[in-house]
């Protein structure tokens, strides 16, 4: 924006410049040769009207060369000027014979073009003459270069002045350009940490009525949706706390059990329960996302662990397990419970929408690119639609917000998700973890 004010302002004064000095110069071109011409034309006036009186006053009103000579020496012997009496007899600067000297001897008096310049020619007009026929003509030259004498450094300086004129108007532009473009470019630099997480950022607004005006607005749309995600994280956080209740009652149960094995158990998952719901209300009251604290886990001890949690669901319903974790280190950065829960998320569609008997495998490699890929896939019947990846919709009666959480789980870490089909004809899902760090 900055750029195209500075372009614009250029293109303007430009052709200000243009529209303004272009008339000076041909004026002062005009000027410099109507200066020119009047000198020659005063000066050939002055030898015509001395020879018209000296001529007159000679009997017979003859005009001599001798006179003619003598005029001449007392003039100076002007540069240019000639007397002409004909074809072949002219006194002072040699001329070429033309129509305009015949004009002049019919008692014309004119300035006009010639080669290498321009002349002044002056009838010679005696007094009880017998007529026009045979007058002397007065005839002044004047060279190209006295016609443009001047002009070239007139030119030059004008040539300057505009070059500073544009200049000036681009140092103005520049700055104006400034003041506008750098609200603009404050307000762009505060949306984008803004949309990075940092929900305290404002902007001072400055600058024209109009953005100012819009600095406002964000402002003001950045207070109503820092108030809006407050209120959410409260509410999530409140109904996270009414769980405590339930699972209190949960642990009471637990301890009433005749069996000790069966309550230690109980206790153990309640346990883990609650250590959920304590995370979960942390992060509900959190200012954002990036304060919460993200971990370099290992992902193939949080598959194996979380597939021991879920091996023994999966042998009282008859289903057969495999686990295959690829030697070597599956760092992810993610915090320790993100990816359990991203873990058990698979899993349990897999009990969720498969009859039971039916298997399932994990899979955990080394994408060779500095990622981690984990993979669940069964025996069932498949996936029936693919909107399975949107969020709200199920094609087994589902809400689809497991896959959800799972997808934007996946992306924190820059990775992706890809839905398929197993080699079984089941369904398969593949997590792609970005590179760790």
């Amino acid at each position: 924006m900055r750029k195209r004010l500075a372009l614009l302002s250029l293109a303007v004064a430009s052709l200000v410049v243009v529209a303004f000095l272009v008339p000076v110069a041909v004026l002062i071109r005009n000027q410099a040769q109507t200066r020119a011409l009047s000198g020659a034309e005063r000066d050939a006036q002055s030898v015509a009207a001395v020879l018209a009186v000296s001529g007159g006053a000679n009997t017979g009103g003859d005009i001599s060369t001798r006179l003619v000579e003598t005029v001449l020496d007392a003039f100076g012997n002007p540069i240019g000027l000639s007397i002409i009496f004909s074809e072949s007899r002219v006194v002072g600067a040699p001329v070429s014979w033309s129509s305009n000297i015949e004009q002049a001897q019919r008692g014309a008096a004119f300035a006009a073009k010639s080669d290498g310049g321009a002349e002044v020619l002056v009838p010679v007009l005696v007094p009880d003459s017998p007529g026009p026929s045979g007058t002397i003509v007065v005839r002044a030259f004047v060279t190209d270069a006295e016609l443009t004498a001047g002009v070239p450094l007139a030119w030059a300086m004008l040539g300057g002045l505009g070059v500073f004129l544009i200049a000036v108007a681009m140092f103005a532009a520049d700055r104006l350009g400034r003041s506008v473009v750098r609200p603009v470019t404050e307000l762009s630099d505060a949306a984008h940490r803004w949309g990075e997480g940092d929900l305290d950022v404002r902007v001072t607004p400055g600058g024209p009525d109009e953005i100012a005006e819009v600095g406002q607005a964000f402002n003001t749309l950045a207070g109503r949706l820092d108030s809006l995600l407050v209120a959410e994280r409260e509410s999530v956080a409140d109904l996270s706390h009414r769980l405590r209740t339930p699972l209190t009652a949960l642990r009471l149960q637990a301890e009433m059990l005749s069996d000790p094995m069966e309550s230690v158990q109980l206790k153990a998952d309640i346990d883990d329960l609650e250590r959920a719901v304590d995370d979960l209300i942390q992060a509900a009251r959190s200012r954002s996302v990036r304060a919460s604290p993200v971990e370099m886990v290992d992902l193939g001890e949080v598959v194996t662990h979380r597939a021991g949690f879920w091996r023994i669901l999966a042998e009282e319903q008859n289903r057969p397990t495999s686990v295959t974790i690829e030697e070597g280190d599956h760092p992810v950065s993610l915090a320790r419970s993100d990816l359990g829960a991203l873990v058990d998320v698979l899993i349990e569609n897999v009990f969720a929408h498969t009859p039971v008997g039916v298997g399932y495998r994990l899979d955990v490699r080394n994408r060779g690119i500095g990622g981690q890929a984990f993979t669940v896939s069964d025996d069932g019947p498949g996936f029936s639609d693919i909107n399975v990846m949107t969020r709200g919709k199920s094609g087994a009666g589902g809400t689809g917000l497991g896959l959800d959480i799972v997808v934007r789980t996946a992306e924190r870490t820059g990775g992706t998700i890809r839905v398929g089909t197993s080699a079984t004809g089941g369904a398969e899902i593949e997590i792609a973890f970005g590179a760790a760090g």
